[in-house]
Parts: structure tokens; C-alpha cells; sequence
């Protein structure tokens, strides 16, 4: 139900550090109608252009925290870091050179977990432009 709009145009861009390209970022709404905290995600993968995005390049930005991806299934992760529908969940994935600007084919899996239902998987296709 969610699934063409949980990746978003916005915000598509290179990441900067001190001068040089870094990587990459993109957008993600939430494939369900209320918040979660972010240790209910199950899934996150993206492909770009065709190319698996490798995991341990990717990390999730949202409300002023930064996060590793991988750190999400620890058993230690905080419980109250809320992702709520809405909001922007920010991946940057860190490559050197970042992303050539323009139009690139994104893939997006997100899989969630809530209370008594099974994991909902969602897969959204799209031609993004990055700044």
C-alpha cells in the first residue's frame, strides 16, 4: 500500500566532508501508518543503478542521531528512537566520490516489523535525480 512512496525525491544529493565527496544520501518514509521505533526495522537494501548498496557502507540519520545501519539489530540499540509516518528517515551511504549528479534507478526494500503481524515487506522502484 505504501510501497511507491516510501522513497523520495527529496533530498537525493552527494555527501560533502571537508571539500570532497563522501557518498551519497536518499529519503525514506515509513510503509506503515504509525510510527515505529527504528529496531523494528527489519530490512533496508538499495540498489542503485542496478548495483547492490553493501550494508556496511550505509548509515540512517534521523532526528539529530546517526546511527550504522548494521547497529540496528543489535540487541543493545535504544528502543526509543521512533521513526514516525511522515517522517524523513535520511541513508547516506559512504563512497568515495559519491554519486554523479543526475538521474540514477534506485531500488528500495524496507521490511518492518510490528506487534502480531508478520514482517511487511515493501519494494519501490524509482528514477531519482541527485543534486
Amino acid at each position: 500500500m505504501y510501497d511507491k512512496h516510501i522513497l523520495t525525491d527529496e533530498g537525493c544529493r552527494s555527501v560533502w566532508e571537508n571539500g570532497k565527496k563522501v557518498g551519497y544520501a536518499v529519503n525514506l518514509t515509513i510503509n506503515y501508518y504509525r510510527g515505529l521505533p527504528l529496531c523494528c526495522v527489519d530490512q533496508i537494501s538499495l540498489e542503485v543503478d542496478g548495483q547492490p548498496v553493501d550494508p556496511n557502507t550505509m548509515y540512517l540519520q534521523h532526528q539529530g542521531r546517526e546511527y550504522h545501519y548494521p547497529d540496528i539489530f543489535t540487541d543493545d540499540f535504544p528502543t526509543d528512537f521512533y521513526w514516525l509516518f511522515g517522517e524523513k528517515l535520511r541513508v547516506v551511504v559512504r563512497q568515495d566520490g559519491g554519486i554523479d549528479q543526475g538521474r540514477h534507478h534506485v531500488r528500495l526494500t524496507l521490511g518492518t516489523r510490528r506487534s502480531y503481524t508478520p514482517t511487511m515487506i515493501d519494494v519501490c522502484e524509482k528514477v531519482l535525480t541527485f543534486a
